[in-house]
């Protein structure tokens, strides 16, 4: 049986509104830890680290598994 890995780092984007079209526009990305309650951005990344970001949540998450035993 297949067991899922829920991983309990992730990236989402933040965005604003254009101006002048009203179109939301990607603006920045953030890592987020879905265990906490409030403030679960850990760090934000501009429009163009979308790779930085990525990289900081796969290191987040290698740890949480080093640090519970898990397999990789």
């Amino acid at each position: 049986m297949h067991e899922l890995k829920f991983k309990r780092y992730y990236v989402r984007w933040k965005t604003e509104p254009d101006p002048i079209t009203g179109y939301l526009q990607i603006k920045g990305w953030e890592v987020c830890d879905q265990k906490k309650f409030d403030k679960i951005a850990l760090a934000s990344f501009a429009e163009n680290e979308e790779d930085k970001a990525d990289a900081v949540c796969k290191l987040m998450n290698s740890i949480e598994e080093e640090n519970h035993g898990l397999s990789k």
